[in-house]
């Protein structure tokens, strides 16, 4: 089983709900399977990016730039998960689980490479789990999020931007992994489920057991406090003209300075993000009216 985000759909929760509940998992006849040292499989996303493409940030922070290091690491990731493999009793499942999959690889050929190095470790996918949120709630999320870790896009998010189109853009998401993995196997939800429940119950569901039949409940999760519009237009200034002031800055007092603004925006500027009404008329016309639709239609019940 292939779970694949999307992006603010609770991915972390879940990664962190499997790892806790791995005995039960396996009662069940499941293994989840996380890269070491991580909750996730960012790095099986990221080796099977195109080999010419330097978009994704973890293959630039370990500055593999060259085709030869591209081919290296995907051989490195594939023998990591081989070996963790190995270690899978043969009557369980495997879930792979990373929103990156989905951030990743926006191609095709890419979705391709994935699917293709796994049945070379022996793993055929079943089951595509893809959750989806309402985009006009996602994207004002998404970039609250961004530009509190530094992104430099103006606000509010213009909705053609490439980026936007491939977070809000449901329909194209679906196109990509229906290609390549089939209608039967893609497994589209909604995020939140519609039926109600935790997300964890509902993706339970899909291995064939109901949350009733002994499944811990998910635990509550503190939320982060959002920012006013006000605080969230400061902090993207400052990205965009005091570089310097970014969580990404090259000094640890750079880092903590900011890390001070935050939290002092976060006590007195407490609140969150709605797009102006001729932004969020052009997002519903673009991608919202479009996932009202899908929901109508095609929602597993």
């Amino acid at each position: 089983m292939l779970h694949v985000g999307t992006v603010k759909t609770g991915s972390t929760s879940l990664q962190a709900y499997f790892a806790e509940h791995q005995q039960a998992l396996a009662e069940a006849g499941w293994c989840y399977l996380p890269a070491v040292g991580r909750p996730d499989r960012r790095d099986l996303a990221a080796a099977c990016i195109a080999i010419d493409d330097q978009r994704d940030e973890l293959l630039r922070a370990l500055r593999l730039v060259e085709p030869q290091q591209r081919l290296a690491f995907r051989q490195q990731v594939k023998a990591e998960l081989e070996a963790q493999l190995k270690a899978v009793p043969d009557e369980l499942g495997v879930i792979l689980s990373s929103e990156h999959f989905h951030l990743s690889l926006q191609r095709p050929e890419e979705i391709e490479t994935l699917k293709q190095l796994l049945l070379e470790l022996g793993l055929e996918v079943q089951q595509v789990v893809i959750y989806l949120r309402e985009p006009l709630a996602l994207i004002e999320s998404l970039f609250s999020t961004m530009v509190r870790s530094g992104d430099q896009r103006p606000l509010p998010a213009d909705p053609a931007d490439p980026f936007v189109a491939l977070i809000c853009d449901h329909s194209a998401s679906l196109r990509r992994w229906r290609a390549v993995f089939g209608e039967a196997v893609l497994q589209p939800r909604a995020f939140p489920p519609q039926a109600g429940g935790s997300l964890s119950a509902d993706f339970l569901q899909l291995l064939g057991n109901a949350p009733a039949a002994g499944w811990p409940p998910e635990p509550q999760r503190q939320r982060n406090r959002g920012l006013n519009p006000s605080a969230l237009n400061l902090l993207a200034w400052l990205n965009r003209h005091c570089t310097w002031l970014t969580p990404q800055a090259r000094f640890r007092w750079q880092r903590g300075l900011r890390r001070l603004l935050d939290g002092a925006l976060s006590r007195w500027a407490s609140g969150s993000y709605r797009m102006p009404e001729p932004q969020r008329s052009r997002y519903g016309q673009l991608y919202s009216d479009g996932y009202a639709a899908w929901l109508r239609r095609e929602l597993p019940q």
